[in-house]
């Protein structure tokens, strides 16, 4: 039996594209990561990830935001650091990737883990915004551990 969970996270802010630096946008994911199997996370520490992200003026899709995916790897005991790359279909029917990692320092621990400073890639690898999202403990934190659900599988059959 192969034992997991999933759980939701959510982060909002804004963002900037390189081309307009002064121009701040809205921006805000919403998460649901899954472990299938405890023990390749224990050794591969990566989490996916699907969601939605709504980024204004580049993943609307009319107000429902963008379908997102990807990973996030949790290093955050061997190298103080969560790293997300995340893939989404921009409104102009583009791929972009989001890439970014929270960083963890003892001094300032809450604040560190509650901030995801990222950037935005287009289908060619150029790096086409900047953002910083935040994961609010007030009015998330809550929310996200009540999220948790340990899941079980059944194992796969070979046949």
């Amino acid at each position: 039996m192969a034992l997991g969970f999933d759980l939701d996270e959510r982060f909002s802010g804004s963002y900037y594209r390189l081309d307009q630096p002064f121009s701040d946008l809205g921006i805000r994911i919403s998460l649901k990561l899954g472990v299938d199997g405890l023990r390749r996370f224990l050794r591969d520490r990566r989490v996916t990830a699907r969601g939605t992200i709504h980024a204004e003026g580049l993943a609307e899709n009319g107000g429902e935001g963008a379908a997102l995916y990807g990973t996030l790897a949790m290093k955050l005991f061997d190298e103080k650091r969560i790293p997300y790359d995340l893939s989404f279909e921009g409104d102009d029917c583009r791929t972009y990737r989001l890439r970014g990692q929270r960083d963890f320092f003892v001094h300032d621990a809450v604040d560190s883990l509650t901030i995801l400073p990222a950037s935005i890639y287009d289908d060619r690898g150029d790096e086409v915004a900047r953002a910083v999202l935040r994961f609010d403990p007030k009015t998330e934190l809550l929310a996200t551990v009540k999220s948790f659900r340990p899941r079980v599988r059944a194992p796969r059959v070979s046949g």
